[in-house]
């Protein structure tokens, strides 16, 4: 009597599939230079800005907002919304990478692909995550002027600017 044995070992076939990633990477966050790099930054790491007679008058004059006179600096706090999204999404995006992996060999998805699906999930939970920051709370000056209580949403442009790229 003879026995075959059928092999189902799939492994060679997902590293075949998913050759394109090996030694890729993905960043995501505000990737571009210019004025939205320089606001990501603010918020995601605070900044104390050193009070200027140029700026206490335009602050008084345009704005309407007085300092007292011993103010020497504005402190715009940390509102961290990509090491914090990438934080508390880690475990949900990790599943989601292996939901994927799954998913190579049963649907025949390349490693670009794969690269870009995941860098697409990233981005998003950094989107949400820019919408959900709430604390520290703004200045209520700032909120009338914004017409919004929300720290890190004004006219949608910062949002606008997270994205993603495969290296």
């Amino acid at each position: 009597m003879a026995v075959t044995i059928k092999d189902n070992n799939r492994i060679p076939d997902l590293l075949k599939q998913l050759s394109g990633v090996k030694g890729k990477s993905i960043e995501a966050g505000v990737l571009e230079d210019g004025e939205q790099a320089m606001i990501a930054h603010v918020h995601e790491y605070g900044i104390r800005i050193a009070v200027t007679p140029k700026m206490r008058g335009y602050l008084s004059g345009v704005l309407g907002i007085h300092l007292r006179r011993d103010t020497t600096h504005i402190v715009i706090p940390e509102r961290s919304f990509i090491r914090s999204g990438w934080d508390q999404n880690e475990g949900e995006i990790t599943k989601k990478v292996e939901s994927l992996v799954a998913n190579v060999l049963e649907f025949g998805i390349d490693g670009p692909t794969f690269m870009d699906m995941i860098g697409k999930e990233v981005e998003g939970k950094l989107k949400d995550q820019l919408v959900q920051v709430s604390d520290p709370p703004l200045h209520p000056a700032t909120i009338e002027r914004k017409g919004s209580s929300n720290p890190l949403v004004d006219t949608g442009s910062l949002n606008d600017s997270i994205s993603y790229k495969v290296k």
